[in-house]
């Protein structure tokens, strides 16, 4: 076979490969054997072809039969050698086997170049010219190189194998050229190849080889380096190249010297630069250089301990024979190549003393040996060295092939910077490896050497372009900054920190954020150490600030308003401001440190001083309505309030969050008008008789309703701007980069708004903001809002039309399920106790009027124990325990078919006991205030109502809680209180205190203000006018017959209120005001004035005081414009449904009024379609669980007298003018008549009687002529007080017995009135009954001054465990079929 024809065997099939490899080895075979005298250099020649030909097929196929390529090789290589006569044969021969090696040197070939490289290493190495050795050594590097990138991948016993062949190989190599003697000059730059010119992770994988396989090829490179035989211009030329191997031995040293067995081995860059100093003799100054770097490494080199005695000492001589080179050398030769790449090479021998490894270091015996309490001389020496090696590189014009390359540029030429940065960087790594304990004894020259050098390595490298935040040496050099703040401990430690930091703030573009935040923590721990408080401060601050977690964030912002030590004034957002170390934040980020610094102050430490440093800072008006919030005593901060404030109001369009601004903003100005509305009241001056003089004497004659509105307007826009923010949180939303919304401030504003319109009494809007409260508390999950919102509706409602009530009730209960068990814990607040107990108070409430009494007195029993467990609680009358009271009050008087008020005490009882827990209210929570003024509100509404239908007062409620209002300016309440006042004067018939109610009502309302003037006149009127003759008489003739009665013993007492017994026409009222003429009552159904045209509210108010002033006029006498009145108000009530939903109780007193006037004025069919109508709506699901249970039967009593006075009398008898009863200067004829009927019957006192027929014994007075006026009924409008057993109304009596029933008033000085009235015992019963009925007259007192019926009926007396009153229905006697059995009630003062 040919050669071309193996030539293309070899590119050919495998098959084809195969034989051509027979046919080489039988070809080969036959050379060999030839026996001529050229057999070796036709073996050779032969061997150098079929190389080539395997060379290009490795070329075209790919390295597929790398395998038959070596089998190729394997059976030729041994038998060749050097042919003498022709060197090129060999030559060539040397590099096909390089070219064959480095085809194959892959991963897919892996083993095939194991193999390959066996059989090289196998054949002894002949070196026939004086650069064959290159050839070997080319090889062997390039079988380093792979299998170290192998390593690098993944670490193998196998590539370590391969990697100690190659050290021995390369020994072998190195033994083999100094046996052939020739001078090597260029074997240092060859070797370099595999020192310095590496990588830093090739010479670490070099050197963690055993030390034993290194050792095999130092030993003879470095004996080889020292006999090269280079001149003196080579070794000046290879001065560079010698001193990188020393780089990268000095690295290798230092990996080498983790091992156990290293410790043994001398260090090889020690060894090649003894090597060196033969070879240098004859350079002088590189000589010298190189025994200063020879010495400077064995002192860093040093391993034995024992040798650390002298360290200092010989490193400070050092340190100073270095420094004087440099200095002496450096004004002369520093532009010297030469020199620069001496000074580069101290430069990194300076880097590499400090770099750190995981493991042992190789230097760690000299830094241990340089430490110590006595180390602060050696530290200053070596700083100054630094310091001088600064000096010599700010001179350097040229670059260095050792210079380090920068990282992140290769086209970078600033190597003067990088070098006095570099040299900055381990001055502070020394400083920062050195004890802390030593740190503070050094020396105050040496520490400003420091700081110098620091501080120039600052100022270099924030000019260095190619400087970024990855940069080695930058992560390098903020490490050792943290590390020197993490070992502060003393003040002259903390000292230097601060001299060392002051520039560093020039870094901040440059330093990545994690190493920043990693510094600042440091220097905010080091900070304790500091002797000026407010520099540690700021250090706090800008730790805080740097926090990239607002969680974080805000915590340690309360850890710093908490500490004890901090003293600042000023807030941390500008603490951080005029830090030397401030971040640079962005917009956005300076808005969120804000916004979380105002949070925290407002959350833990609101100090004027601290709330005016954020003011001076704030940034939007939202972050100042919320600091405006708790300067609301500031002068200046409400007029910047004031005007942002109209500012938005004369928008036309506000944003989301403008809305919740101008909600805050109106709170600001509604607590100001508050607390501008406050006066000082003592409690004596709001007695009932000095009510109008209050008012002259406290300047309050300017205050009326219309006064109240601007705070009513703006606790309305606070609620609607709040509405607003919250109904367009999805049209409009916000994020936490546009503002941080306090959430906490919005309820707690909104709650302001709220308690406004409750305490003022403005129901509908008060209704609006706790709805917009409670759909906030629950989807916020803010339980214990939800629950104050929740109570607030169950106390007035069962059913809401704004949202479904019973479903809310029911969430409700299960968050108190949830929340009682763990009321007790500590971290519960006292208005969250208070909150939930009165929620569950209400509830029970909201469930008796619900018809569920046993599962409302379950609550309130539950509530009540509740209470018990609280220690603050017991012993004390608290809103709780008033709220139950409250509530039982409103149940026990309120509810007609619980069985459970058989076992309560009666309503006056519960009454009483309401009063004196009034008295002996103890606040214990921040909210207990507020909702006692509430509280009491109602209660003075409810026990008026009470009193009213029970013939009784209760004025010290009125009186307290009036007190409150006038001090709080709380008009429309004020005028409540007038209102409940004024009806329990009418039924009293105080018509004098009725007037007065009448005339501040009047004022309040805008109706008809009071003057000064008049108010002066009238009081001295009141005082000096004489009792005219009638009234005298009048006076004298009632004490007469008190006492003749009271000598009566069969008589009962009974105190029927204000009667005129009086046979004689009373006279009518005069009415007060001079302007009484002018005054009608249809102004009333007139909403002519501003304040009422918008409010349903304030029309029903001045509708029910319409109302009273008409019952007034009846009680007076005056009905000229009543049946205009009644008329209209009905059309008034028919007009609008919800007014009649919105008087509620006081349309049932309404029809009873004007029920009594109609049967007054004869009209009984009218009268009884009014009561009939008035009964429907008393029965309705409306008001049966929320008024009084004695208005059904007060409506049934009327509706039964107006039906029999509706029937034609039985009995007619001539009517006759009244007579006097009372006779003097009687005959003795006459007066042995009456001795005779005397002892017949029981005595009677009669002071009027009548001839003609008595009429129904509940019909009204009436003013249609002289002869009806002639016609009274002392039973006329008394309401009763009937406690029924029976689930049912009783049914109609079929004839009713008609009983007449008198009494008389004491005389007016007396201070307790005790009256009694007969009364006739009813025959018939009702119906059984197994309590007794206690049915005061049915009509309005006003009837008393009428004539009575000529028969006088008996007196019967029936009493208790207290004296009670006996009470009796007057009716006709004509049908007598009505017969009851009546208990009077205790007595009670007179008013």
């Amino acid at each position: 076979m040919s050669r071309d024809e193996i030539a293309k065997q070899l590119r050919g099939t495998r098959k084809e490969v195969e034989s051509a490899v027979q046919a080489i080895r039988s070809q080969f075979n036959q050379i060999r054997n030839g026996g001529t005298s050229s057999v070796a250099s036709s073996a050779l020649r032969y061997e150098v072809v079929v190389l080539r030909q395997i060379c290009c097929a490795l070329q075209d196929n790919c390295h597929k039969y790398a395998d038959l390529y070596c089998d190729i090789v394997a059976c030729m290589l041994p038998h060749v050698e050097i042919c003498e006569a022709k060197p090129e044969l060999w030559v060539s021969h040397l590099t096909s086997l390089h070219y064959i090696h480095h085809a194959i040197c892959q991963e897919q070939t892996m083993l095939e170049c194991q193999r390959f490289y066996a059989l090289i290493n196998t054949q002894r190495v002949q070196l026939q010219s004086k650069t064959d050795y290159k050839l070997y050594m080319n090889t062997h590097i390039k079988h380093l190189y792979f299998f170290n990138q192998q390593m690098q991948k993944q670490p193998t016993s196998t590539a370590q194998n391969q990697l100690c062949l190659v050290l021995q190989a390369m020994g072998v190599l190195f033994q083999a050229m100094q046996r052939q003697g020739a001078g090597y000059s260029e074997l240092i730059v060859e070797s370099n190849q595999i020192l310095g010119k590496r990588s830093t992770t090739f010479l670490r994988i070099l050197g963690k080889l055993p030390v034993a396989y290194a050792n095999k090829m130092y030993e003879p490179l470095f004996k080889l380096l020292s006999s090269s035989g280079a001149t003196s211009e080579e070794l000046s030329t290879q001065f560079p190249e010698y001193l990188s191997a020393v780089l990268a031995l000095i690295q290798i040293d230092g990996f080498a010297w983790q091992q156990q067995a290293a410790e043994e081995h001398q260090p090889w860059a020690l060894q090649l630069l003894r090597c060196c100093r033969e070879s240098y003799q004859e350079l002088t100054s590189h000589n010298y250089v190189m025994q200063l770097l020879y010495y400077y490494l064995k002192l860093l080199y040093t391993r034995d301990s024992a040798q650390t005695v002298d360290l200092k000492r010989h490193y400070i001589d050092l340190a100073k024979k270095l420094i004087k080179f440099f200095e002496h050398k450096g004004a002369a030769q520093a532009q010297e190549q030469w020199f620069i790449d001496f000074l580069m090479v101290f430069l990194r021998v300076q880097k590499l003393l400090l770099q750190i490894d995981g493991k042992k270091n190789c230097f760690e015996v000299f830094w241990r040996g340089l430490g110590g309490t006595d180390s602060a001389e050696a530290y200053a020496a070596h700083f100054d060295l630094l310091q001088c090696l600064i000096t010599m590189s700010m001179n350097i014009s040229s670059s260095s092939p050792l210079a380090a390359s920068c990282s992140n540029d290769a086209n970078c030429q600033s190597l003067r910077k990088h070098c006095i940065f570099s040299l900055g960087c381990c001055a502070l790594a020394a400083y920062s490896n050195w004890q802390p304990s030593a740190q503070a004894t050094l020396p105050k020259a040496a520490q400003k050497v420091l700081v110098g050098i620091i501080h120039y390595a600052m100022d270099v490298v924030k000019v260095t372009k190619c400087m970024v935040a990855t940069s080695g040496e930058l992560v390098s050099f903020v490490w050792h900054l943290t590390n020197i703040a993490d070992k502060v401990s003393s003040g002259p430690q903390m000292a230097l920190l601060q001299l060392l930091l002051r520039p560093l703030q020039q870094l901040r573009p440059l330093l990545g954020d994690q190493e920043m935040r990693q510094l600042l923590r440091r220097i905010y721990k080091a900070s304790k150490y500091c002797d000026s408080p407010e520099l540690a401060a700021q250090m706090h601050c800008t730790y805080i600030a740097a926090m990239s977690c607002p969680s974080r964030q805000f915590q340690q912002m309360g850890v710093f308003y908490r500490s004890a030590k901090n003293s600042s004034t000023r807030c941390i957002y500008e603490l951080h401001e005029t830090s030397p170390l401030c971040n640079p934040l962005t917009t956005a980020q300076r808005r969120k440190l804000y916004e979380l610094d105002m949070l925290a102050v407002l959350g833990n430490l609101k100090t004027p001083p601290l709330l005016q440093s954020l003011l001076r800072h704030r940034q939007t008006d939202y972050q100042l309505v919320l600091l405006g919030r708790q300067m609301r005593t500031d002068p200046k901060m409400l007029g910047q309030l004031e005007e942002l404030r109209l500012k938005l109001q004369q928008k036309e369009r506000l944003t989301r969050l403008e809305q919740l601004v101008l909600g805050h903003v109106s709170v600001s100005k509604l607590l100001e008008l508050n607390e501008a509305q406050k006066t000082k009241i003592p409690i004596k001056e709001t007695a009932e008789k000095s009510l109008e003089e209050m008012l002259i004497k406290y300047n309050l004659l300017d205050v009326n309703i219309a006064s109240e509105m601007p705070r009513v307007q703006l606790a309305t826009a606070a609620i609607d701007a709040f509405e607003a923010f919250y109904n367009l949180a999805d049209a409009e939303p916000l994020s936490s980069d546009e503002a941080l919304i306090d959430w906490e401030a919005l309820i707690d504003d909104a709650i302001w708004a709220a308690m406004a319109l409750s305490s003022m009494g403005y129901m509908p809007p008060a209704d609006k903001a706790w709805l917009l409260l409670l759909r906030i508390g629950r989807q916020l999950g803010d339980r214990f809002t939800y629950l104050r919102a929740l109570s607030h509706f169950m106390a007035h409602y069962t059913q809401h039309a704004l949202f479904d009530m019973p479903h809310e009730v029911e969430h409700a209960q299960q968050l108190l399920d949830e929340l009682w068990p763990q009321i007790h814990r500590a971290h519960f607040y006292k208005r969250q106790h208070s909150t939930l107990m009165l929620c569950l108070c209400q509830m029970g409430l909201y469930y008796a009027r619900s018809d569920c009494a046993s599962h409302a007195q379950l609550l309130l029993l539950h509530a009540e124990r509740l209470r018990d467990q609280f220690e603050e609680r017991v012993g004390k009358c608290d809103i709780v325990q008033l709220t139950l009271q409250s509530v039982r009050f409103r149940i026990c008087y309120q509810q007609r078919q619980c069985s459970i008020l058989a076992r309560m005490p009666t309503a006056l009882q519960q009454l009483d006991t309401l009063v004196d827990g009034v008295r002996s209210f103890t606040a214990i929570s921040s909210m207990d205030q507020s909702v006692f003024v509430l509280l009491l509100s109602d209660l003075v509404r409810d026990s008026t109502e009470c009193t009213a239908n029970r013939l009784s007062e209760r004025p010290n409620l009125s009186s307290s809680l009036l007190q409150v209002l006038l001090q709080g300016g709380l008009l429309l309440r004020t005028v409540e209180v007038l209102i409940s006042w004024l009806w329990t004067n009418l039924r009293m018939e105080c018509l004098d205190k009725a007037l007065s109610k009448l005339r501040l009502i009047e004022h309040f309302l805008c109706i008809q203000p009071l003057s000064l003037e008049r108010q002066i006149s009238k009081s001295s009127s009141l005082i000096t006018a004489p009792m005219d003759a009638q009234s005298k008489h009048m006076s004298e003739l009632v004490g007469k017959m008190i006492s003749m009665q009271l000598e009566h013993g069969a008589a009962s007492v009974e105190p029927i209120r204000k009667q005129q017994q009086l046979a004689v026409s009373s006279p009518r009222l005069e009415m007060q005001s001079p302007n009484a003429s002018r005054l009608k009552l249809l102004r009333y159904l007139q909403e002519s004035h501003p304040v009422m045209r918008d409010s349903i509210q304030l029309q029903c108010i001045y509708f029910i005081v319409g109302c009273l002033r008409a019952r007034l006029n009846f009680l007076s006498r005056e009905h000229d414009q009543l049946d205009e009145f009644y008329g209209m108000a009905n059309d008034w009530l028919q007009r609008d449904t919800e007014r009649s939903n919105a008087l509620g109780h006081m349309l049932l007193v309404l029809q009873v009024y004007q029920a009594n006037y109609l049967r007054a004025t004869r009209k009984y069919r009218q009268a009884i379609e009014i009561t009939e109508s008035a009964l429907k709506l008393a029965k309705s699901e409306q008001l049966q669980q929320r008024v009084d249970v004695n208005y059904r039967y007060n409506l049934l009593l009327q509706l039964r007298t107006a039906q029999l006075e509706l029937q034609p009398p039985t009995v007619t008898r001539k009517q006759q003018q009244p007579r006097r009863a009372l006779k003097f200067n009687i005959s003795p004829e006459d007066k042995s008549k009456d001795k005779s009927k005397a002892s017949k019957k029981p005595p009677k006192f009669t002071i009027y009687t009548e001839d003609s027929a008595p009429s129904s014994g509940s019909s009204m007075e009436s003013n249609s002529s002289p002869e009806e006026n002639k016609r009274f009924d002392l039973n006329s409008c008394q309401l009763i007080e009937i406690i029924d057993s029976s689930e049912e109304e009783p049914s109609p009596p079929a004839r009713p017995v008609v009983t007449a029933t008198k009494s008389l008033p004491r005389t007016a000085q007396a201070t307790r009135s005790t009256r009694t009235r007969s009364q006739k015992q009813l025959e018939t019963p009702l119906v059984p009954a197994r309590r007794i009925a206690t049915a005061p007259n049915a009509l309005g007192s006003s009837s008393r001054r009428n004539v009575t019926p000529e028969e006088t009926p008996k007196t019967t007396t029936s009493t208790r465990a207290r004296p009670r009153r006996q009470n009796a229905v007057e009716e006709q006697p004509v049908t007598p079929l009505l017969k009851m059995e009546s208990v009077s009630s205790r007595r009670r003062q007179r008013n």
